[in-house]
């Protein structure tokens, strides 16, 4: 019985480690410089470790003199027939709304130098949807 209590207490006390994430319409490489200047100057965070080819940032944030380690990966996607960024913020023992708010301060920086990303490509059209070809209604 005592095991099952033990378990059960550490099961419930256990830290939530949260992970907050964004899409960004971007490159990576144009990300990363932005992301680490972002960390170091603006909210003013230790970078520990930082890698660009392999888009992460390992940082320690101190609050009321507690160290909190935190992670920043930069993970290549494709949205909308464009490259994209993906924008992965992990902070250990903190609440997911202290990431979002580092996101979305990172997503004003990233506006600021980069400007507002162009429309994307248009949808490439199958060959069977090709004006005169199989519906019978283009002339």
């Amino acid at each position: 019985m005592k095991a099952l209590l033990v378990v059960g207490f550490l099961a419930i006390s256990a830290p939530a480690f949260a992970r907050s994430e964004k899409t960004e319409p971007f490159e990576p490489a144009e990300v990363f410089p932005i992301a680490v200047r972002f960390l170091r100057i603006d909210a003013g965070v230790k970078i520990v470790e930082k890698d660009a080819d392999d888009g992460y940032v390992l940082f320690d944030l101190t609050e009321d003199k507690h160290t909190f380690r935190g992670s920043l990966e930069l993970v290549k996607t494709e949205e909308n027939g464009r490259v994209s960024v993906r924008i992965v913020i992990k902070i250990e023992d903190r609440p997911e709304y202290v990431e979002q708010m580092y996101l979305d301060k990172l997503d004003v920086k990233i506006r600021a130098e980069l400007g507002h990303p162009k429309a994307p490509p248009p949808p490439k059209k199958k060959p069977d949807e090709e004006p005169g070809k199989g519906t019978g209604t283009d002339q």
